[in-house]
């Protein structure tokens, strides 16, 4: 005789299952992949692309400033990597920047775009962990000023002394609130270490941004993982912006997502909107920097939510409400 599962013996058996159906569809998609000399061919173009960017000069788009938008609206404007500004009626929010064109010697295929006027007007800035592609000392400093700087635990001993008005760490579950902006940490799958002769343990968040009604998640670094579901369920996000980048070789989805992870979590969240972020700008994973938008837009065209994604280029603004988007 079977016992019935409860609530949350059911809810686990479907996260895993879910889990173990995104393994199985990458393991087909790179069947023989990293048993064979493809394997080496990756690597190989990785280091090909890496020594074309150090000689061809980013690409550049003109900043355009970012008007506060009306009430109960939320300006979202892809800066570039993960850097993206929030802009509410009465605040702007940036989250992981970073402004330079060098990465551990990686030159970036597209420069940052942000304008310099809506810049010194920033009031939060999110980091989401302290590997230095998100936590970078050199942007920080360029936009230290009177904003607060929120950092998962264990982290406001980097960003102290760089000249911010406030440096607050928040774990998962905790909230910080200025003027018409609410955010929210939440959980993440990461590894929040900074490497490079720093071994401390350091925490990784995600954020939820809120601003009168209308709510946007950033993920931040992350693997899929069941707490996706989790923060769907309590704090509805209207628009999720998900990394999809640096997922090659297979070994990395320890850590990051690829575009079908990204689409499961979308799902996961129940979100009106997906905006990519986290690629194009380094070539962190093996896969080409063009395959994560090529393959995102695949996938969601065969699931027919192509309508549910938004690419933004690097400058663009697209324009949220609670429930829907513009």
């Amino acid at each position: 005789m079977h016992m019935p599962l409860s609530a949350d013996q059911d809810w686990q058996r479907r996260v895993m299952e879910r889990a173990k159906e995104l393994d199985h569809q990458h393991r087909r998609r790179t069947r023989g992949l990293w048993q064979s000399t493809l394997g080496l061919a990756l690597s190989l173009r990785f280091l090909r692309t890496a020594a074309r960017q150090l000689v061809t000069a980013p690409r550049r788009s003109e900043p355009r400033r970012v008007g506060h938008p009306g009430p109960g609206q939320i300006a979202v404007t892809f800066v570039g990597h993960a850097t993206v500004m929030l802009t509410t009626p009465l605040a702007r929010v940036l989250t992981d920047p970073y402004l330079g064109d060098f990465f551990l010697g990686l030159r970036r295929a597209e420069g940052a775009c942000l304008h310099p006027a809506d810049a010194a007007d920033l009031n939060v800035i999110l980091i989401s962990h302290a590997h230095r592609d998100r936590l970078d000392l050199t942007s920080l400093r360029r936009l230290k000023g009177r904003a607060a700087v929120l950092v998962p635990p264990r982290c406001a001993s980097l960003v102290d002394g760089l000249g911010f008005a406030r440096v607050i760490e928040l774990a998962p579950g905790q909230s910080f609130e200025y003027a018409d902006v609410e955010v929210t940490a939440v959980a993440a799958r990461h590894e929040g270490g900074r490497g490079l002769f720093d071994s401390a343990w350091r925490g990784a968040c995600g954020y939820i941004v809120r601003s009168a009604g209308a709510s946007v998640y950033f993920a931040g670094g992350t693997a899929y993982f069941s707490g996706f579901e989790e923060i769907g369920r309590r704090l509805h996000p209207d628009v999720a912006l998900l990394p999809v980048a640096g997922y090659q070789p297979p070994a990395l989805r320890a850590i990051n997502m690829s575009p079908l992870d990204a689409v499961q979590a979308f799902t996961d969240l129940g979100a009106k909107l997906l905006v990519p972020v986290g690629y194009g700008s380094f070539p962190l994973g093996y896969e080409p920097l063009g395959e994560p938008l090529r393959w995102l837009r695949q996938i969601c065209a065969d699931r027919g939510i192509s309508d549910q994604l938004a690419v933004l280029g690097h400058g663009e603004t697209c324009l949220v409400r609670a429930g829907s988007q513009e």
